[in-house]
């Protein structure tokens, strides 16, 4: 229930200040949500998945690795503490205000003074820097990885013209993400056993 009550907080939070963010700078945001939106943002999360399980894979030949530490410390204990339905309301959470925040209020603001590739660059970090708060100096080395992650989400924003697809895409990644991880564990258990 913890993870679940901070998901709606943070979450709620980048939400709030998205909103306030729109209205202080007269700005808008436009989902675009269509039935083709929906394929697209599904179909581009496997790209995603595919680099996620290859790193995955390559981290547990190197345990001493950034990686391979936030997997064990991080990942794995939350996935093993995260029912399906509580993984699908943090999907649906994280995807629709991660989104509306970073690739939708922010970017829209950033573009106002500076051009698209800052917008990039700027809403890409600060989305990998989030993901680490409270663990930025233990984990700092991930923040490229994640930038890179930020940045694909950005260019399928940009290259979709909708917000709608990269809000599907990433809390389609998310939820995906938890129920592999929770699958890998109970394979790993009753092969152990």
């Amino acid at each position: 229930m913890r993870i679940l009550t901070a998901a709606i907080i943070s979450e709620g939070f980048l939400l709030v200040a998205g909103e306030l963010l729109l209205r202080l700078l007269s700005l808008s945001v436009d989902w675009r949500p269509s039935l083709h939106a929906l394929a697209l943002g599904s179909a581009l999360t496997l790209p995603l998945l595919l680099a996620n399980e290859i790193a995955w894979k390559r981290s547990l030949r190197y345990p001493t690795s950034t990686y391979s530490r936030f997997s064990r410390e991080i990942i794995i204990p939350l996935c093993q503490r995260t029912p399906p339905l509580t993984a699908l309301i943090i999907a649906i959470l994280s995807g629709g205000c991660e989104e509306f925040f970073f690739r939708g209020a922010l970017h829209s603001a950033v573009i106002v003074y500076l051009p698209q590739w800052a917008s990039c660059v700027i809403t890409s970090l600060l989305f990998a820097a989030v993901h680490f708060i409270g663990n930025f100096r233990r984990f700092a080395a991930m923040i490229p990885l994640y930038g890179a992650v930020g940045i694909y989400l950005w260019v399928v924003a940009w290259a979709t013209g909708s917000l709608f697809s990269v809000a599907i895409l990433h809390g389609l990644y998310n939820f995906t993400v938890i129920m592999r991880v929770r699958q890998a564990l109970r394979s790993a258990q009753i092969h152990s056993a």
